[in-house]
């Protein structure tokens, strides 16, 4: 058995003179760390939302094919049907496939801006105080 068993901490020499504050050098340290922490959760945030834009580009890529591939189809299967008896049909998917490569355009240029502002924003700044009034600033 320990009987007179006293861990070691900084504030268990008291008995000794010393005072309950830590040195200016303790805390110079912890701020540092603190602010590393900082930096390195800011970056990690900033990788995620580079992440969720890549799958909202990856999103806009694969609306994009779906109205190539119908026309396509509608090329591809023009010889077994009049233009003038399903003009109608042809209107409607024609407008439909504008819509649909329009929103996938939409995602892609919306994605790739963002991608590359957050590039700028990591590459940029270097500095945590620097980091967060740009992180702060674009949203």
């Amino acid at each position: 058995m320990v009987e007179n068993y006293q861990p070691e901490t900084r504030y268990s020499k008291i008995n000794e003179g010393t005072t309950l504050t830590p040195d200016s050098n303790d805390l110079d340290e912890h701020t540092s760390q603190s602010e590393m922490r900082t930096t390195l959760a800011l970056i990690r945030t900033i990788d995620a939302e580079k992440r969720t834009h890549l799958a909202e580009l990856r999103t806009g890529i694969g609306i994009l094919t779906i109205p190539m591939s119908l026309l396509t189809i509608l090329i591809a299967t023009s010889n077994y049907y009049s233009i003038d008896s399903v003009l109608s049909f042809i209107v409607g998917l024609v407008i439909g496939i504008i819509a649909l490569a329009s929103v996938g355009a939409y995602l892609v240029i919306r994605a790739l801006q963002k991608i590359r502002k957050n590039e700028k924003l990591r590459g940029s700044c270097k500095d945590i105080s620097c980091l967060l009034d740009e992180h702060q600033n674009s949203k």
